[in-house]
């Protein structure tokens, strides 16, 4: 037994790969984060990739209020970053139909397997909870 199953053992379903749970947690764990209030010197390249800028800069300002483009470059900065088994990363946003405090959207992408990605997130504000379903193309 792979030791990463006894922790991921809940969130696996039968149809999808141990790569595609990896990325689902992770992406999960990065955008409901708050990155650490610090300022970080642009030069100290590495350090952008590290636990000092893991998770949302600002969580209370991340809402419709930034813009639609605002909110999508962000997102897609954050995968770029910490996510690097996602290649041509693209984050569409859905129009929000049932009125609640959610932000729906969409993140494409190549996997490092070469299989395309699709996942299907909503991020209520509220609380900042993910909720993701991916369909694998």
């Amino acid at each position: 037994m792979v030791f990463i199953k006894a922790f991921l053992s809940d969130l696996h379903s039968s149809d999808e790969s141990n790569l595609v749970t990896s990325i689902k947690y992770n992406l999960k764990q990065l955008l409901e984060s708050e990155a650490p209030l610090i300022l970080l010197d642009p030069n100290l390249i590495e350090s952008q990739h590290s636990i000092f800028a893991f998770g949302v800069e600002d969580i209370q300002s991340l809402n419709y209020q930034l813009g639609k483009t605002i909110f999508t470059s962000r997102i897609k900065a954050l995968i770029r970053s910490f996510e690097h088994r996602i290649e041509n990363v693209e984050i569409s946003l859905l129009a929000n139909t049932d009125k609640s405090n959610t932000i729906s959207f969409t993140i494409f992408g190549d996997l490092v397997n070469g299989q395309e990605f699709q996942l299907n997130s909503k991020l209520n504000i509220s609380d900042f909870s993910l909720s993701m379903e991916n369909e694998v193309v």
